[in-house]
């Protein structure tokens, strides 16, 4: 019987932090799209205004309900999900989830991609059909937060070389977080703006900006 190296889990703390984020970002990727429809349809003068409110009000009931249950079904998830990794080279990399568990061999494990951000963490690539059933997780995202990470972190090393995210310069960085910030203080505006000369332009830049919100979340 072999003595395990790492056993890993999210602290009760970031799981509720975590599990808080995501069900935020997934709500505005999923209710952006019709926010940004109404948005056109109000420049447009294609619906009352009544109807509009209406319709906003409901769009904000349904981000309420998505939310919570979002945050209580990620939880769920993050509160049973274990990482345990053996230091016997010939033994298996046990993954738990409310799924049930999962005795990955190390054979299996295709590829080990570091992740970036605050959502980040390790994410693990298996092997088609590695246990030959089709039913068996190819992919596995191992969440940051855990006080045993950076171990967990050592130990898939050990199994394969982890590939490191690209990281943007740190001009990048900064153009990046100064382009967010001009985006929410003067987007509003300059879309009003170009509604006011054309409203055919106006619902195209509503499209541009709805798909690069999508596209951002994404990432």
């Amino acid at each position: 019987m072999t003595v395990s190296a790492v056993e890993y889990r999210l602290t009760p703390q970031a799981s509720l932090s975590r599990a808080r984020l995501s069900a935020a970002l997934a709500t505005f990727s999923a209710l952006a799209p019709a926010v940004f429809t109404v948005l056109a349809l109000y420049k447009l003068d294609l619906v009352p205004r009544l109807y509009l409110a209406a319709v906003l009000g409901l769009l904000s009931l349904l981000a309420v309900v998505r939310v919570v249950f979002g945050y209580k079904q990620m939880l769920r998830h993050l509160q049973a999900f274990v990482v345990n990794v053996s230091d016997d080279p010939d033994d298996v990399v046990m993954i738990q989830t409310r799924r049930g568990r999962f005795d990955v061999p190390r054979k299996a494990i295709k590829r080990v991609r570091e992740i970036a951000g605050m959502l980040g963490g390790l994410r693990v690539d298996l092997e088609p059909e590695w246990d030959g059933e089709k039913d068996d997780p190819e992919l596995v995202d191992i969440p940051r937060g855990g006080p045993t990470f950076g171990e967990l972190r050592s130990a898939f090393g050990a199994i394969m070389p982890i590939e490191l995210p690209k990281r943007r310069s740190r001009v990048a960085r900064i153009a990046l977080g100064a382009l967010v910030v001009l985006g929410i203080f003067f987007l509003p505006f300059f879309i009003d703006d170009v509604f006011g000369k054309s409203k055919l332009l106006g619902v195209g830049l509503v499209l541009v900006v709805w798909v690069g919100l999508r596209l951002l979340v994404r990432r």
